[in-house]
Parts: structure tokens; C-alpha cells; sequence
């Protein structure tokens, strides 16, 4: 009897073991960009949703993933950033380990980590983001994360009949939600997500906007990517996106609503950017900015020329409005609060309604 048992025992742990290895959390990708803000981003794909750790030894990055590695990844990757040159991918007891070689010295508090969860709509998998923020500026000077694979042609700027005059009833106004979906933007020191902050402050200003006559068009409503057609899109695609939805509604303006970071956690302040397609982008950006700053005590960081994306390919005058920084302790409650998103609904909305007058 005892050797039955026995038998029985180590045929069930048998089977567990099968199953459990079966059911193993798999890395199939391992990739890195560069955001406009000089942040390098590593992104790991995952089967599901998977444990992991990330340390500093000596002068690397190291980040460990509970998955055994897909035998397509790349064992070795050139990366093009000040931070560090190359990375290194291998398998190590059923883990999955990513060696970055840094070019400098850094702390803990100079990077940092999230995991993002599955997304059907998309099609992108669970995912394990690490962020060295190390070198990250205070305003960028680029238009978009470069792809860490292929390149995506960007498209010539569409021809868009728009009215710069008139008053604000009937002006046709496409208003972007920043970040969204699979990307949660800057992070505040108490979790809360840009992209949470942006989405909330649009849907006050559509509300504002359209009690004044305008009629409003949303590149997003809800926590979503923007992109959605099929495979995972890269950074140009998803703005490109963005784009096209102020191009399919004729919108005389494009305004894209954005929350500033910093790794200095004292700074903040409102900024208002554009980029010189004619004088009608400035003089939205002016109008806004303006607006802003007169009905609160928060630093004026001013209008700002730049190269982003959404407002140098959008047909219309268009802005990238930063809203302070969620990355100031202060600054991050303030936009958690609704009278303070409220009243920031409120001033944009006044500035883009004396833009029209």
C-alpha cells in the first residue's frame, strides 16, 4: 500500500510539474526607445503578466524577468542614447535577464518601473517598462520616441480650410488627450498617471468649448490607444493617429493636452508649445498661455517653439499645452483635484475663445 501511494504521489507531482512548465511565462521581445524628453525606455513583452526585479551592479542596469526567453530574441542590441551603447539578453534558471552597460553612475531614484497589462483592443501583451530618467530635460527638442526597429514615413501635412476669426460659435476644434492606453505618460510621486490627468481636464474643456458654441472632436474619450488598427503601432503611427482625427473633422484648431515631468521634483509651472507653421499657431499659443497664467500663481514657463509631432503635422493652428508638472508634489495633487482641473478647463477654454474673436 505504502508503494502505491507512493507511485500515485510522484505521478500527480509528475503532472503538476508538466503543467506549471507548459503554462511557463514566456519574453518575446525585448525592445528600447528614446522619448522626446531624453528618457530611455526598455520594453520587455510577456506572455502574461510576470514578477520582476531591477538593480544596479557596478555600472549596469540590471532587469530580471520570471520568463524563460524566446529563442527570437535578439541576444545582443546597439542602442543609440547618451545613457548606454548596447544591451545584452539571456536566459539564466528559466529567467529571463536584460544586461544594460551605462555609460554613468546612477542611483535608484534615477529610473524607474511599471508593469502595463494586456490590451485586446490593440493587440499589445502584458509588458514589464523600465524608464532611466537620468538625462531627462525639462522640455523636448525632438518630435517623437524613436522606434527601437523600422522606420515610419511620415506624412506631408494636410491642406485643411480653417477659420482663424468669427467668434467661437460653430468653430470645429479637435481637442487630444496626451498619452492613453498602453502609454501612461510621466508618472507622480504618488502613482497618478499623466494620462489619467490629461483625459480628465479634456473632457471638462469639451465641455466648456461646446457651452460656448464650438463643436468638439476627441482623439480619445476613454483610457485607450488612439491607434488601433490591428498590430501594435509604433510612436509615429500612434501620433499620427492623433492627427488624423483633427484631419477627418476639418478642425480649425488641434489642441493637444499634455502634463510636464521633471527629475527635478521643485520644478513647475504651465507651458504652452507650438510649432511655426504661420503666425496663427503663436497667436493661439499666446491666447491660451495668457489665459492660463493670469488665473493662477503657478510659474510662467511661457510659449515655447518645438519640433512635436502633433502640432507640426497637424493642418490647423495647433498647441501642446503643459499643465504643470506631475512630477512636483505639489503641483500632482492640484491636478488630482476637480476644482483645479475645472478651472483649468475654464482658462483654456477663454483662450481659445478670444483666439477667435
Amino acid at each position: 500500500m505504502h508503494k502505491r501511494w507512493s507511485y500515485v504521489f510522484v505521478l500527480l507531482l509528475t503532472l503538476l510539474i508538466c503543467s506549471t512548465a507548459s503554462a511557463a511565462t514566456k519574453v518575446n521581445k525585448v525592445t528600447w526607445g528614446v522619448d522626446p524628453y531624453n528618457v530611455l525606455r526598455f520594453v520587455i513583452d510577456t506572455s502574461e503578466k510576470a514578477d520582476y526585479t531591477v538593480e544596479l551592479k557596478n555600472k549596469d542596469l540590471v532587469i530580471t524577468v520570471n520568463g524563460t526567453l524566446d529563442s527570437k530574441v535578439s541576444k545582443k542590441a546597439a542602442i543609440r542614447s547618451d545613457i548606454a551603447k548596447t544591451m545584452s539578453v539571456a536566459e539564466v534558471n528559466k529567467k529571463t535577464v536584460v544586461t544594460v552597460p551605462l555609460n554613468k553612475v546612477i542611483k535608484k531614484s534615477d529610473y524607474k518601473s511599471f508593469v502595463l497589462k494586456k490590451d485586446p483592443t490593440t493587440g499589445r501583451p502584458d509588458r514589464v517598462v523600465v524608464d532611466v530618467t537620468v538625462n531627462k530635460k525639462a522640455t523636448s527638442s525632438v518630435p517623437t520616441t524613436k522606434p527601437a526597429t523600422g522606420t515610419t514615413k511620415t506624412p506631408a501635412v494636410p491642406v485643411i480650410n480653417y477659420k482663424t476669426s468669427g467668434g467661437i460659435k460653430g468653430k470645429l476644434i479637435t481637442l487630444d488627450p496626451g498619452h492613453g492606453g498602453s502609454d501612461p505618460g510621466a508618472v507622480g510621486q504618488s502613482g497618478y498617471r499623466e494620462k489619467q490627468a490629461t483625459l480628465a481636464i479634456s473632457m471638462k474643456l469639451r465641455k466648456e468649448l461646446e457651452n460656448r458654441g464650438a463643436k468638439v472632436s476627441m482623439t480619445r474619450t476613454t483610457d485607450k490607444d488612439v491607434h488601433t488598427a490591428g498590430a501594435r503601432a509604433t510612436d509615429a503611427q500612434e501620433l499620427q493617429a492623433r492627427v488624423d482625427v483633427g484631419t477627418a473633422n476639418k478642425a480649425d484648431i488641434f489642441v493637444s493636452v499634455h502634463i510636464n515631468g521633471s527629475t527635478n521634483k521643485n520644478v513647475g509651472g504651465l507651458s504652452t508649445y507650438y510649432f511655426h507653421k504661420n503666425n496663427y499657431d503663436a497667436k493661439l499659443a499666446r491666447s491660451i498661455q495668457n489665459n492660463m497664467v493670469k488665473n493662477f500663481g503657478l510659474t510662467d514657463l511661457g510659449i515655447r517653439q518645438a519640433n512635436f509631432y502633433v502640432v507640426k503635422r497637424s493642418g490647423m493652428p495647433a498647441v501642446l499645452l503643459e499643465l504643470g508638472f506631475i512630477t512636483n508634489k505639489k503641483e500632482e495633487k492640484l491636478l488630482q483635484s476637480g476644482w483645479f482641473q475645472d478651472k483649468l478647463a475654464k482658462s483654456i477654454a477663454e483662450g481659445i475663445e478670444q483666439y477667435f474673436k
